[in-house]
């Protein structure tokens, strides 16, 4: 009866949506600058929310991906950067491009693929937080799409510049001629200054300056229906201050074959993390392979998937080693079908989802918190889900979905196996865990460029992190729970004014306590200015309320609220575009409330974010037909 109390009380506040009579934004605003078409399918329908132009470096996708309630997770630099929507995180998320999975070889996600995409190759973001394609996690998916090669000639570079409290240099190219792409990029930078001016050095244990470094290099080509690509990436030393260690080395080799939308793909990923960057009297050190080999085409998509991390510390009194994930292999296969119908959308899902782990006798290590102790285990997984879509007044739009969706819990949660010294807590896997399974109802209503979107769900068995004791020693483990999860995004898209705004409430049920890690209400709007000559000024503010809601028994501590405040210029020279912004514009001392994780390495401490930066970017895009 709660369940669908709560769904009335989600239909309830969609009704009071208001309509307003706003102008539509301008036409001549120019969104080729990276041909970003930024597409978000949160109901089975696809909406075009924002239609204004991101500058080349990977930062400005921060303004894509915290839309509609997804939340930009930084981790450290620019790279590290993971996601979460509507109370959902991590794995629970699938990331996806051009149908192929990326999963993370490092248990701590600092090789999350999120933003380590090459953005002069991309042409549409899809943040989805249904089960409505084949891909979809637990809590949706966020899937990129490449811009596809053809028989024209294309020249797009982009280079970027930031100076003030972080550094860093940023140049890429794209070359598109004859049915064939070569893509590349090279980065590098420095570690930043807070709102203060402490550097990693004053505040978090670095022996020195650190620089990093992002190289990648992809070839794509297309001959007689037949698509083909491989690429690599580099980078090294991104330092990650929210964990005891950074990123030392990270490798992605990655290739694919694709034929009439049918695709064979493979990615592998070397990473290895370790604390050399610190000062610190015991060196740490992760090794971490995983190996994703799958098929995917219309209706079906069939992975495999290996992952070991070896660890190691070493200490005065002697050496502890770990294989902390010790072999997991995965194997995927589901099927997808689903009915379009003028207004009406239906979608279904079946697959099984099967772990194993090489290190058998590593099941001993889970016998002191759980009796299920099994080396293999087996998951159904499935997903349906409808959305109706209706013109409730003149040029008023409504949709309403409800879907329900079983994943697998992640192959971390089942079998982590970490030993630590010092009276640390161990992290333990738990073999036993159910499939979480979610089921929503989800409400929008557009009205003259208002949007609102509300939700709710409730979740059986959703799997989080717990606090448990054996044998005088304390553990960090996975336990399931049931949740409910409520959320609201409001956004207005108008012409001389961006703005939105979003807040979760979610709860453990059965403890009424609330569930670890959700973020706060956040309020973010864009003042554009009339077009001066070629180009516009803009003004951004954004808030953050103070978060209250977490749970002690994670030693989750509440955080305070911040404002952040943005200025820039963008001038459109075609085809060459020029912006110049300032970030932090009063050097404001703050964090996130997401900026301490609970990770195996988890520093303990907060980070707080860069203070007044400046940021020139250029971007050419010449095209010949």
């Amino acid at each position: 009866m709660r369940m669908f109390a709560l769904m009335s009380c989600s239909c309830l506040l969609l009704a009071s949506s208001l309509q307003a009579q706003v102008p539509e934004r301008s036409p001549d605003i120019d969104t080729m600058i990276v041909e970003l078409d930024v597409t978000i399918e949160v109901l089975g329908e696809r909406v075009t929310p924002d239609g204004s132009p991101f500058p080349f470096e990977k930062e400005r996708f921060n303004q894509v991906l915290t839309q509609n309630g997804f939340v930009l997770i930084t981790k450290g630099v620019f790279l590290a950067q993971d996601i979460q929507a509507d109370g959902f995180k991590r794995d629970d998320i699938t990331i996806v491009i051009d149908g192929e999975r990326y999963h993370s070889a490092c248990p701590n996600r600092m090789d999350s693929p999120l933003a380590r995409s090459n953005s002069l190759e991309m042409d549409a973001i899809e943040l989805n937080k249904t089960s409505s394609s084949c891909c979809s996690g637990i809590g949706g998916s966020v899937a990129y799409r490449r811009r596809p090669v053809g028989d024209y000639d294309q020249i797009r570079t982009g280079i970027s510049q930031s100076a003030g409290a972080s550094e860093s240099s940023d140049i890429g190219f794209a070359a598109t001629t004859q049915h064939h792409r070569l893509a590349g990029r090279y980065a590098f930078g420095s570690d930043y200054t807070d709102g203060d001016g402490r550097t990693f050095v004053d505040r978090y244990g670095y022996s020195d300056d650190v620089t990093y470094r992002l190289a990648e290099a992809s070839l794509t080509g297309q001959r007689q229906g037949i698509t083909y690509r491989g690429d690599f990436t580099y980078t090294e030393d991104v330092m990650f201050p929210y964990l005891r260690m950074d990123e030392r080395r990270n490798r992605v080799f990655s290739g694919s074959v694709a034929y009439r939308g049918h695709k064979l793909y493979a990615n592998h990923t070397e990473h290895l993390m370790d604390n050399e960057l610190r000062r610190s009297p015991m060196r740490m050190i992760n090794d971490a392979v995983n190996t994703t080999v799958g098929v995917t085409g219309p209706g079906y998509e069939a992975f495999y998937r290996h992952w070991t991390v070896d660890n190691e510390t070493t200490m005065p009194m002697g050496t502890l080693t770990n294989k902390m994930m010790p072999g997991v292999t995965q194997l995927a296969l589901s099927a997808f079908h689903e009915i379009k119908h003028r207004r009406v959308r239906l979608w279904g899902r079946a697959g099984v989802s099967r772990f194993s782990i090489d290190e058998e006798d590593r099941a001993a290590f889970y016998a002191s918190l759980y009796d299920d102790q099994s080396t293999t285990q087996t998951f159904i997984t499935w997903a349906a889900g409808a959305a109706v879509q209706r013109a409730l007044l003149p040029k008023v739009t409504g949709v309403v979905a409800i879907d329900a969706v079983a994943e697998p819990p992640t192959a971390q949660s089942l079998y982590i196996a970490l030993q630590r010294p010092m009276g640390k807590p161990w992290w333990s896997g738990n073999p036993g865990l159910r499939n979480p399974i979610r089921t929503s109802l989800r409400g929008n209503l557009e009205s003259h460029g208002l949007t609102l979107e509300t939700s709710a769900s409730y979740v059986w068995n959703y799997v989080d992190l717990a606090s448990k004791s054996a044998q005088e020693r304390m553990y960090m483990t996975y336990e399931n729970f049931d949740a409910i999860i409520l959320a609201a995004n409001l956004r207005g898209d108008w012409r001389y004014l961006d703005w939105a705004a979003g807040y979760t409430w979610a709860e453990r049920e059965a403890s009424s306590t609330p569930v670890a890690e959700i973020p706060p209400f956040t309020l973010t709007y864009t003042v554009t200015s009339p077009k001066i000559g070629d180009g516009h000024l803009y003004w951004r503010h954004t808030y953050n309320d103070a978060q209250t809601r977490v749970n002690p028994n994670l030693q989750e501590t509440a955080t305070t609220s911040w404002h952040r405040f943005d200025a820039g210029i963008n001038y459109d020279l075609k085809p060459v575009r020029l912006s110049l912004e300032m970030e932090n514009l009063f050097d404001e001392l703050y964090t996130q409330h997401m900026s301490y994780l609970r990770d195996p390495f988890a520093s303990g401490i907060r980070v707080y974010e860069p203070g007044r930066t400046v940021r020139v970017n250029l971007t050419f895009n010449s095209v010949h037909m």
